[in-house]
């Protein structure tokens, strides 16, 4: 059966139309809405410094991102910390490539893919900050992720102007704060493509 889901999330996502197309959702808790991308007013991507909890630096990558929010670019220039001080509702999913200059199909937890990732963050209270879903190995009780799925990139240009293009399908954990809020057996499936354009200011601002 989860082959048959398969099938249909990359089916709905490649015939779906326009260059951006997100498939798949989930429901709502205390502090999350229903999360689903329904309305997509801007798709970013760039080279950003990634930042731990004490905002020391710790690597890079190429980033998408994938938002309700429209001019989201400048959201960003204005409020570095967006992602960990929300100033807004919102709804986004940020997919994180290794920093490098090639394109391809790259698979989380794949030997030669580190730092091949995504979340997704809804926010909907300002100001608390909220846990992403990530697909990065679950916590128990939950069952460890038997497929990571994969993001594919086809095109990617840094210069002004430039864009990314591709598809993924991905599936999402529950953060630890949610555990016993929302309903989770096998993660949350995510699939879609994406034409984005080039976010230019992007380095500094403090990922999840």
């Amino acid at each position: 059966m989860r082959k048959v889901a398969f099938l249909v999330l990359v089916c709905a996502a490649a015939c779906g139309t326009g260059d951006n197309v997100v498939v798949g959702g989930i429901g709502a808790s205390d502090i999350t809405p229903v999360i689903q991308f329904d309305n997509i007013r801007s798709v970013i991507n760039g080279r950003a410094r990634l930042f731990g909890a004490d905002g020391v630096p710790n690597g890079s990558a190429q980033v998408i991102i994938i938002s309700d929010q429209p001019q989201l670019c400048d959201r960003l220039r204005a409020h570095p910390d967006y992602f960990r001080n929300p100033p807004e509702e919102y709804q986004a999913l940020i997919l994180f490539l290794p920093d490098t200059d090639h394109v391809g199909t790259f698979i989380p937890g794949r030997a030669g893919d580190e730092g091949t990732s995504s979340e997704i963050i809804g926010v909907k209270d300002t100001g608390t900050p909220v846990p992403p879903f990530t697909t990065t190995k679950p916590v128990a009780p939950f069952p460890v992720l038997d497929f990571f799925g994969y993001i594919s990139l086809r095109d990617w240009s840094i210069s002004p102007g430039g864009e990314a293009d591709g598809t993924f399908y991905l599936a999402y954990n529950l953060p630890v704060a949610l555990q016993g809020t929302i309903t989770i057996s096998q993660g949350f499936q995510f699939s879609g493509k994406f034409k984005s354009t080039a976010c230019p200011t992007l380095d500094g601002t403090l990922l999840p």
